[in-house]
This record gives structure tokens, sequence and C-alpha cells, in this order.
């Protein structure tokens, strides 16, 4: 999938945790009027995660993708849809450039299920769990996925909401910090979509042009960074 983000600023204000106690900092990294987010696609250690980030153009949607397996490579997926019954909600046409530059075509269907949450199924059997933010649409796919999306603080921390698919569409709240950057071992603080609180730790390294995560849980994740201005 892709990358390359047009993420609006509003997105700051939506990713805040309610309830989870924050480190003194800014609520987002700015600069000049530029806000940082770190994208993530997620799953348990030994599977391969993937995260695809996609801006919502007149109900086109343009992205970009990367997964554990693509090395850092950042690549690209159009979908355009073929048959929307809400939202976008509904079945697509993908084209898009494989990490081995070959190209591919496929369908996708997308189908939501909480306020803010889609379920997606591609015909090549990837599937994924989404949020919708606005126009944009983050993504994490794979066997057993779970997506999140933070807002970097200027000190590399930040503040974020996840889910996966079997927390029915509830999205649950997570900050990291303590690292002294972003590519760095964090303390994470979280309230799950049920509601009930945990910590752990977080590792952050980087690769290509994306980004690795391996939490002390047993998850890993791939991650692309954006700056919205």
């Amino acid at each position: 999938m892709r990358s390359g983000l047009w993420v609006f600023l509003g997105l700051c204000l939506w990713l805040l945790p309610a309830g989870v106690g924050r480190p003194e900092g800014q609520a987002c990294a700015q600069d000049a009027g530029r806000t940082e987010y770190l994208m993530v696609g997620y799953t348990s250690k030994g599977r391969v995660p993937g995260v695809a980030v996609y801006r919502n153009e007149n109900g086109t949607l343009r992205g970009r993708w990367t997964n554990g397996q693509a090395q850092g490579r950042i690549l690209t997926e159009t979908a355009v849809p073929q048959s929307l019954t809400d939202g976008i909600e509904g079945t697509y046409e993908t084209t898009g450039t494989n990490p081995d530059g070959r190209l591919y075509r496929g369908k996708l269907g997308i189908r939501k299920l909480g306020d803010k949450v889609y379920l997606f199924a591609w015909t090549n059997g990837e599937t994924g769990v989404g949020i919708l933010a606005g126009q944009v649409l983050v993504v994490g796919y794979g066997e057993q996925p779970g997506v999140a999306l933070y807002a970097l603080k200027a000190d590399g921390s930040g503040d974020g909401g996840w889910t996966t698919l079997d927390m029915q569409g509830g999205i649950g709240r997570e900050q990291f910090y303590g690292g002294g950057g972003l590519t760095a071992t964090h303390r994470t603080k979280g309230v799950s979509p049920t509601g009930q609180p945990y910590e752990a730790a977080v590792t952050i390294t980087k690769e290509g042009n994306a980004y690795r995560l391996a939490w002390s849980t047993g998850e890993v994740g791939v991650g692309l960074l954006t700056t919205a201005r």
C-alpha cells in the first residue's frame, strides 16, 4: 500500500487520548505549521505486519503502503470505487506497485465496523482494519491485523488511537514516551477499547523510509511517518 499523506491538522485533536495521563510536553510536534504523525499496522510476533495510508479524493482512495517484507520501501495503490453503499463502504478496483516493481490489479471491499473503524478485504486474500480520520484512512493489514496512529510531540513521543478486528469497532488509546527521540525504546501507557488500562514498552527503529515497532507485549508493527502542513 502507500504513503505520502495529506493529513489535516484537526486529526491532532482527535488523536489525543481521553482519560490517559500524559507526560508533559506539546500535544503534537509542530514546526512552522507542520504536524507529524506515525501511522502503524501491527500484528503478533512471527507474522508480517502491513500498513496503508489513503486520502479520499472525491471517492477515489489514493495512498501509500509498506509491509514487514518491503525492506523499508514505500509503494503506491489507487482504489477507484465501483459500487458504494454508504460513505466509503463498497467495492473498489485497485491498481498499484509491488516491492519488485511489478504492477498489480485487484479488488477491494470496505465495510463499516464502528463509528470510525472499517473492515478491508482484498482479492489477494489480505484483510485489514482501518481508522477513518477526516479524509484520511489508516489501515493495518495482514494476519490478525491491528492499526494505530499517533500524533507526535517535539520530543519524539506520541499520543494516539488503536484498534484490532476483534474489538468490534471500538478504539483504544495509547501514548509512548521517555525515549528521548522517536527511534528509541519508550514506555507506553494506554486504555483498551473495553476501558482496561495497561502499561508496556515499545522499541521504534528506522528501516529505509519506514519504521519498525516491537512492543514488550509481543506485537510487531511497521509504520509510515507523515507530515501535515
